[in-house]
């Protein structure tokens, strides 16, 4: 029998509180992508929301904890992409190269999320060791890091890749992958439209590809090429 909707008075108002919550997330993330961390004022989220201030300070203690629950939910939306990357029609090698694939998707289709999972606003990162969130999103994004290295650990031990550390290859992606997608928000002449994104993502891609197969994957000329090509996450 399929599920009904739960109409009780507290179920009612339970939903009311999380369309409140979106809408407050929603409005947020438009004004801090647009206007940064420090200029950005609740009063106008509140009006981009449709509620009043204090329902902000309900649902949020304060900016910097808005702030970090949308990193937060940037952060759960990423893992989603990348676990489209461990497709199992693709070899191992494939889902690191993947890995790229997925980043380069999760930027174009979430311009907005991706700014607040690269770029943490002065102010708001680096805040004690005792805040919970801070300590939640720094776990969360250990974990992302350590299962990209585990698959990069995969293809070595199927024998398609070198053997690298792949905890420092690893954090070394998701620093370069990070400051591509950064280089859209430069000033001009260091600036890149969203198609140069695209191509460098995919050069960077190949170069990852070319450097990482073992030979085993190489042709006479010492290529790779087409003999894995570069997966695309569905």
């Amino acid at each position: 029998m399929p599920d009904t909707l739960d109409t009780s008075a507290a179920a009612r108002g339970e939903r009311r509180r999380a369309r409140t919550r979106t809408a407050i997330m929603d409005a947020a993330e438009e004004v801090f992508r647009r206007d940064g961390y420090e200029p950005a004022r609740i009063e106008e989220i509140a009006e981009r929301a449709d509620v009043s201030v204090g329902s902000i300070y309900t649902h949020f203690e304060n900016k910097r904890g808005l702030y970090l629950t949308l990193v937060e939910r940037s952060l759960a939306l990423f893992g989603e992409y990348m676990l489209r990357s461990e497709d199992p029609s693709f070899t191992p090698l494939q889902r690191v190269l993947a890995g790229g694939d997925a980043y380069l998707r999760f930027h174009q289709e979430h311009p907005g999320a991706f700014q607040f999972l690269a770029f943490r606003a002065p102010g708001v990162a680096g805040l004690t060791d005792d805040d919970a969130l801070e300590a939640r999103i720094r776990d969360q994004v250990g974990g992302l890091l350590e299962r990209f290295a585990q698959n990069i650990d995969a293809a070595i031990a199927a024998g398609e890749a070198r053997p690298v550390d792949s905890a420092r290859l690893a954090r070394y992606l998701w620093g370069a992958w990070n400051g591509v997608i950064g280089l859209r928000l430069q000033p001009d002449g260091l600036r890149l439209s969203d198609a140069e994104i695209t191509e460098t993502l995919e050069l960077a891609r190949w170069l990852l590809r070319e450097g990482l197969a073992t030979g085993a994957l190489r042709g006479p000329d010492g290529a790779v090429d087409g003999r894995v090509p570069l997966p695309r996450i569905r």
